[in-house]
């Protein structure tokens, strides 16, 4: 990358950064004074009510009003909030659906064939070593025996002439 490339994502990423931060303070700076602006509406709503209510009365009618009239409008924008996030969660189901099924499908077929293929070579392969390491096995125990027996006799027939030897001297 060249260091004009470099001067421009250092530049955009302050950009980035500074806007992310100005927005952040917006939003902190919004909520406190409509937090503040929602207080003093019920103080002066309380002030009217305890000291002049009749002549406060018409106003507080408008406000009230305006207040239903607020929140009706956000019910409808929850309302259709609501309908979005279940289109949105319909469609995730219908994606999982479609994208996850056939890779599911997919897995299985690789293990059925993973074990087939695993079964074929325990047939062709590793069962015909087993039987003839085992047949070698069998045979060699057999030779050292063999060995064994004609190491016996011939010790017998060599202790048996020292025998015969030592009667004729």
């Amino acid at each position: 990358m060249s260091e004009a490339e470099t001067g421009v994502d250092t530049a955009s990423q302050q950009r980035q950064s500074a806007s992310g931060v100005s927005i952040t303070r917006l939003i902190k700076l919004t909520a406190i004074f409509g937090i503040v602006l929602i207080l003093l509406l019920l103080v002066a709503a309380l002030a009217a009510a305890l000291t002049a209510a009749e002549t406060w009365a018409p106003f507080v009618q408008v406000f009230r009003d305006l207040f239903l009239l607020l929140l009706l409008l956000e019910s409808v924008l929850v309302i259709a909030a609501l309908a979005i996030l279940l289109l949105q969660a319909a469609g995730f189901l219908i994606m999982l659906r479609s994208e996850v099924k056939p890779i599911l499908d997919n897995a299985r077929e690789t293990t059925r064939l993973s074990k087939a293929t695993a079964q074929f070579v325990n047939t062709n392969a590793i069962d015909p070593i087993i039987q003839i390491k085992s047949f070698l096995a069998g045979l060699l125990a057999f030779l050292r025996e063999l060995i064994r027996l004609r190491a016996i006799v011939i010790s017998q027939e060599s202790q048996g002439e020292d025998s015969h030897e030592t009667e004729t001297l």
